[in-house]
């Protein structure tokens, strides 16, 4: 699906000379690799009973099944438990790879990359599955489609004025070299921390260095900056970094449909699975990492 920079960036104008955010509180639920391990074409067993009448929308973090490319069919199941009018989706590799991805891409219920203003904040969702982590040229295929998503992100960085918020849902770890601890280890929040994204086709569009001093100055001019990561789960089932410059960098996932005796050794976390649920009010935001609960035999 090839996008003009015109469509990837929706109502962009309105980010930038916005009205008064809404007094009205709006819910959201961010799921980060939601997949059974057991069922390539399912999602966790837990979240098909999941209410989701209260969330105003469903933000997915991809990986939502392990094999979703692999049937149209996955999508028509999928849209019956999150309804896709609700959904806005970070692709993630298992949503790609496995498969046709026309499969999803046909059913996609946005473009695979975009920028939407949401009454008080812009909201961006990446396609990370254009970045290269490997400090190697990048694969030459797809590049109009990442240059247009690297241009659109030059532009809302560039534009982006009024709103409260820019919050930007992704896939794989993005700026895990700035997430260091006291001890200047690099933590290793997400399923794979890679040190080195490049973004397009051309090997020198590093994502750190071309990117973060941006959306420093986008935090500069008093609009706070969240990311929000679903490439979480076999590490750890959470993650919250705040850069010193104010970002916040987040991630959530759940892994424990796992069979825990049969776990490769790069599932490290059994701890409790966990949702992320964010409130909007007021040119607010919080969130909370909020227990799933346990898988019932």
């Amino acid at each position: 699906m090839k996008l003009s920079i015109y469509q990837a960036v929706v109502f962009l104008s309105l980010c930038c000379f916005a009205c008064q955010p809404g007094e009205t509180a709006r819910q959201f639920l961010f799921l980060g690799h939601p997949y059974d391990w057991h069922h390539p074409y399912e999602v966790d067993p837990r979240l098909e009973k999941k209410d989701y009448n209260k969330y105003d929308e469903i933000w997915l973090g991809g990986d939502v099944c392990s094999r979703t490319a692999e049937r149209p069919e996955n999508m028509v199941y999928l849209d019956s438990i999150f309804d896709f009018k609700k959904v806005r989706w970070a692709l993630g590799n298992h949503d790609v790879d496995y498969g046709d991805p026309e499969n999803v891409l046909s059913q996609l219920p946005h473009a695979p990359f975009f920028t939407e203003w949401k009454e008080g904040f812009c909201l961006t969702v990446l396609n990370t599955n254009f970045f290269w982590p490997y400090p190697s040229n990048p694969p030459q295929k797809n590049c109009e489609e990442k240059d247009t998503q690297w241009e659109m992100m030059k532009v809302v960085a560039d534009t982006i004025d009024q709103a409260s918020h820019w919050i930007i849902l992704h896939h794989h770890a993005l700026f895990s070299d700035l997430k260091a601890d006291e001890e200047g280890e690099i933590m290793q929040a997400f399923n794979v921390n890679a040190m080195t994204l490049t973004g397009t086709c051309d090997s020198t569009t590093s994502i750190t260095p071309e990117w973060y001093p941006k959306l420093v100055e986008v935090q500069k001019r008093g609009v706070q900056v969240v990311l929000i990561g679903g490439d979480v789960g076999m590490q750890s089932k959470q993650s919250e970094y705040r850069t010193e410059e104010g970002i916040w960098l987040l991630g959530s996932g759940i892994n424990n449909s796992v069979p825990r005796e049969h776990a490769p050794e790069y599932v490290t976390d059994f701890g409790p699975d966990k949702v992320l649920e964010l409130t909007y009010t007021e040119g607010k935001l919080s969130w909370e990492f909020v227990e799933l609960g346990i898988i019932k035999e």
